[in-house]
């Protein structure tokens, strides 16, 4: 009779060594932050106190406010996270043409009708504040005297 476990054994043959798998060498995946989507937040102190895995970055969209803000984590427990701050601007769609293009500067004609017109109103705005002057330093001087 025989007893054991005889049938899972290797044979032991002169010169046989039992075959060690060979470590294959696979290549390194190249490190990527992942992105974790969006998460509503209530302000900014909760996007910040947010915990985010090593190797994450989430964008937050906060509900009270214009803002938006991403924090990432890097690889390693030793980085800090980057926390940024944008905010948000609505725009208006550009793809509608208007019948008339508006330009940014009017015309010169609207801003000087006339360079004589424009001097006499700068001159008039000259002489109205030397005549303030002289009356303040008038009052002035008269405190002085007293």
């Amino acid at each position: 009779m025989i007893y054991g476990n005889n049938y899972y054994r290797q044979p032991q043959y002169m010169g046989y060594q039992p075959q060690q798998p060979t470590p294959q060498t696979q290549a390194q995946p190249t490190l990527q932050i992942q992105n974790g989507g969006f998460v509503p937040v209530q302000n900014e102190m909760e996007a910040r106190n947010y915990l985010v895995a090593y190797g994450n970055s989430i964008t937050f969209k906060d509900e009270n406010a214009p803002y938006v803000y991403v924090k990432t984590m890097g690889f390693s427990q030793l980085d800090r996270p980057i926390f940024e701050k944008y905010r948000l601007v609505k725009e208006e769609d550009t793809s509608v043409a208007s019948p008339e293009p508006r330009t940014a500067v009017p015309s010169q004609q609207t801003i000087n009708p006339t360079p004589n017109e424009d001097l006499a109103g700068i001159r008039a705005r000259i002489e109205a504040l030397e005549a303030t002057v002289k009356q303040l330093t008038a009052v002035k001087g008269d405190e002085n005297n007293e």
